[in-house]
């Protein structure tokens, strides 16, 4: 089979609405009536010009029920209001009809050159269709296989309270997860049993953290009054050495003027 055909099946066993999706129904389950609902005796055009009023009603369908849990919905002014927009949506098809725009939406391009470049990513877009319809239709199993273990260990603690506890354990218990969540040992008792010793940590803590702040005070109070003390002793330095010979004899001579 081809992957449309696959996906095909796939969408059709995803949107049969039975038992098997309980608590997910499908997404859109009667959107699939309304291509159903037209007849393939029409024209190509006819029936997409059917199908976007039938997708509009759809649509105004799904927002009346929204609407209805607000407490300012008026049902007349709804149904007014879709009869105009209905209306307008007519009129408007009938001008993609009568200029071609819908006729050119439903036939075959014969004759146009696609791009290899666009014909690739088409070819990519449908295989990750393909691989997400299969992704998905995996997720629908394991919710089944899921939703199927749920139901049963209800039922199984349902008749263990009826029995008064007396049943046999469950067979979950069995399960290899079970198995290994056993061995491992019981760490609220641990932490409750060591509640004051943590207690006693986080105080130690805390104050660490308070000394280890006073530190870094302590440790930029001394830089701050270093730093003013070389400074003091710097200019108290070089304020004396200014009248000294060593600095006259090193210092240049006076420039000299040049007779006129």
């Amino acid at each position: 089979t081809t992957p449309q055909a696959k996906r095909r099946s796939w969408c059709r066993s995803s949107l049969k609405g039975t038992k098997r999706r309980k608590s997910l129904p499908p997404v859109h389950q009667d959107v699939t009536e309304l291509s159903k609902s037209i007849s393939l005796d029409l024209p190509e055009v006819d029936r997409l010009s059917m199908l976007l009023l039938s997708s509009f009603q759809f649509s105004a369908q799904k927002l009346k029920h929204a609407l209805k849990q607000t407490d300012s919905f008026s049902p007349e002014a709804f149904k007014a209001n879709v009869h105009s927009v209905s209306e307008d949506l007519k009129r408007y098809i009938q001008k993609l009809k009568q200029d071609g725009t819908l006729q050119s939406c439903v036939e075959d391009p014969k004759g146009i050159l696609l791009d290899p470049a666009l014909d690739e990513s088409v070819a990519q877009v449908k295989e990750y269709i393909a691989r997400f319809a299969a992704e998905c239709q995996s997720w629908d199993e394991l919710l089944l296989h899921h939703q199927e273990s749920a139901e049963e260990i209800s039922r199984q603690l349902e008749e263990c309270k009826r029995s008064q506890g007396q049943a046999e354990p469950c067979s979950y218990l069995q399960t290899s997860q079970a198995q290994v969540l056993a061995t491992k040992p019981n760490y609220q008792k641990i932490l409750d049993e060591q509640g004051e010793v943590l207690s006693c940590m986080e105080l130690v803590l805390d104050e660490l953290q308070q000394a280890v702040k006073l530190l870094q005070a302590f440790t930029e109070d001394s830089r701050q009054y270093l730093r003013h003390l070389s400074e003091q002793l710097a200019s108290r330095t070089f304020q004396q050495l200014v009248n000294s010979p060593v600095r006259k004899l090193i210092a240049a001579p006076p420039l000299r003027k040049m007779p006129p």
